[in-house]
């Protein structure tokens, strides 16, 4: 007995499973206002960075006070030393090249250590103004003060008569006090004393110097301004 086959229908291949739907990010558009101000900003900040590294790196050589001078000294160049500092408009120090130009000038007030040194800080002005006279007093160690007189201190100066020896009369009534301004201090002598070169108007030069002579001053120091 002869069978016959019958052929299957040939079954179709699955479908692929659909691929998910491509989601499109929306553009923005971008607004050339906002555009310009951000590479404006960008910009500055750009020339900002540019000059800070340019002033911070460009320094100029100044003087500065090398040590302590004090008013009315006359600068030596050892007093001065050069620095290295920033350009700054609000600083108007001397110049390193202009050494020469201020020593020999007298400080016009005290000069600490590591200060700039400016035109308005020395002065070429001399202490002994017109009206005025040099006059060099000698002063024993007990009527003058401990603290070193300067160049440019203000005193006044009191007759103080020894015990005994050429007194003024109690009747008397005690002279004035005689204003003058330091011009130089002396080195203290063997026997103790210290001479020191004053300033005083011409009406007081005479007293002071007989003053002097008898050994009849005592220094009484102003403060500065005074």
């Amino acid at each position: 007995m002869t069978t016959t086959r019958v052929p299957r229908p040939s079954q179709a291949p699955a479908p692929a499973p659909a691929a998910p739907p491509v989601r499109q990010l929306p553009v923005r558009r971008r607004r050339p206002a906002m555009v310009a101000a951000s590479v404006a900003l960008i910009a500055v900040g750009a020339l900002s960075g540019a000059y800070l590294y340019v002033a911070t790196g460009h320094r100029t050589p100044v003087l500065a006070l090398a040590h302590d001078v004090p008013a009315g000294a006359v600068l030596a160049a050892d007093d001065l030393v050069e620095a290295k500092i920033a350009t700054d408009p609000a600083l108007k120090p001397v110049a390193a090249q202009d050494l020469k130009s201020v020593v020999g000038k007298r400080a016009v007030s005290a000069l600490p250590a590591g200060s700039l040194l400016t035109a308005k800080s020395v002065t070429s002005d001399p202490l002994v103004g017109p009206g005025q006279q040099l006059v060099a007093v000698s002063l024993e160690p007990s009527r003058i003060p401990a603290t070193p007189l300067a160049p440019g201190q203000k005193l006044q100066l009191v007759q103080a008569p020894r015990d005994g020896a050429g007194a003024v009369a109690a009747t008397q009534a005690p002279a004035p006090p005689v204003a003058a301004v330091v011009v130089r201090v002396g080195k203290p002598a063997g026997s103790g004393e210290t001479v020191v070169d004053v300033a005083a108007s011409a009406a007081d030069g005479a007293t002071l110097a007989r003053w002097s002579a008898r050994g009849e001053v005592a220094v009484l120091v102003l403060p500065a301004g005074g």
